[in-house]
């Protein structure tokens, strides 16, 4: 058995180098190495996370890149089904994708058909799901009674950031079966540093489970405070903020104030790393989350263009 663990990061941008930056924590048992064309992006995110170049070993292209047991894809929507299409057919058995994970129905159809056929395994990194407030609160919650989720906030980036509230809707009520309940949103005229092809939105998104549980995200660009996660089951509800990072428990003669702390890419993502490898991560899977992205894909898609097919590519990041 090798020494090291040969784990590649596809893309070194804000998000890639932090991923870098947790890896580099256990030098003894990864081997980093990094696909990134951008030698701009190179040398600040480097100096960024406090790393030297020879920390890691670069590729300015894909198929300068080895066959390695796992692969980060931290770039922006767009190019990353044919980027994982070709890390699969290198041979890559393992994946930690970013959101927006694809870009149609028919991406994740493909990527999935050539998954099963290769026995690969991919996993979203919606990091929510390792938050001790959110798993705290899903042991206290009952499967008796129906679970009501409002999300409510700034132009927070619905269109690239709805993914993981939904997400963790479904952690909390162990039920990936959703459909749409309503929606009105709207495009945001707003700079995306993601580049010009992506669009955002603002707006309000109800979606309802086969249990009947129900999230309602409403992004709105008037409010000038931070996300607040409200979840409430019964006579019992739990109050987040993620601007101050505490969180409250409300109800059932019980009233409490509990620190929400927010864990950062750059502590997690080597532990979840070794997780996917072990076979017990707690992320969700591609199959796990393709549905609540093919619902935001009709809703987005109907605001721009009018119309939906499992062809069209969102534009969102």
């Amino acid at each position: 058995m090798k020494n090291k663990l040969d784990v590649l990061v596809v893309g070194f941008g804000m998000m890639g180098c932090r991923h870098v930056q947790a890896l580099l924590q256990n030098k003894e048992k990864f081997k980093v190495h990094v696909l990134e064309p951008s030698a701009e992006n190179v040398e600040t995110n480097t100096a960024r996370i406090g790393a030297k170049t020879e920390d890691c070993c670069w590729y300015s292209k894909l198929n300068e890149v080895p066959t390695v047991d796992l692969a980060i894809v931290a770039t922006s929507s767009a190019p990353r089904f044919n980027i994982v299409k070709a890390l699969i057919e290198s041979g890559c058995k393992f994946f930690l994708l970013e959101k927006i994970v694809f870009q149609s129905e028919d991406q994740f159809r493909e990527v999935m058909e050539l998954m099963a056929v290769n026995n690969v395994k991919a996993y979203c990194n919606f990091v929510n799901r390792y938050f001790g407030a959110y798993n705290d609160i899903k042991k206290e919650l009952s499967t008796t009674a129906p679970v009501e989720v409002l999300v409510y906030g700034n132009a927070f980036g619905m269109g690239c950031n709805a993914i993981h509230y939904i997400d963790i809707f479904q952690y909390l009520t162990a039920n990936n079966n959703l459909r749409i309940d309503s929606a009105s949103v709207s495009k945001f005229d707003i700079e995306n540093r993601r580049g010009s092809q992506y669009n955002e939105f603002t707006g309000t998104l109800k979606l309802i489970n086969s249990k009947g549980d129900k999230i309602s995200i409403i992004a709105d660009p008037d409010f000038l405070g931070g996300v607040s996660i409200n979840v409430r089951q019964g006579k019992k509800e739990y109050l987040l903020s993620e601007q101050s990072q505490k969180y409250y428990t409300i109800g059932e003669g019980s009233n409490e104030k509990k620190d929400f702390t927010i864990i950062p890419t750059s502590r997690l993502s080597d532990k979840i790393v070794l997780e996917i490898l072990e076979g017990n991560c707690r992320l969700t899977t591609l199959e796990e989350t393709r549905q609540s992205h093919l619902l935001l894909f009709e809703v987005f898609n109907n605001c721009l263009f009018g119309e939906h097919h499992k062809t069209t590519l969102c534009p969102i990041t």
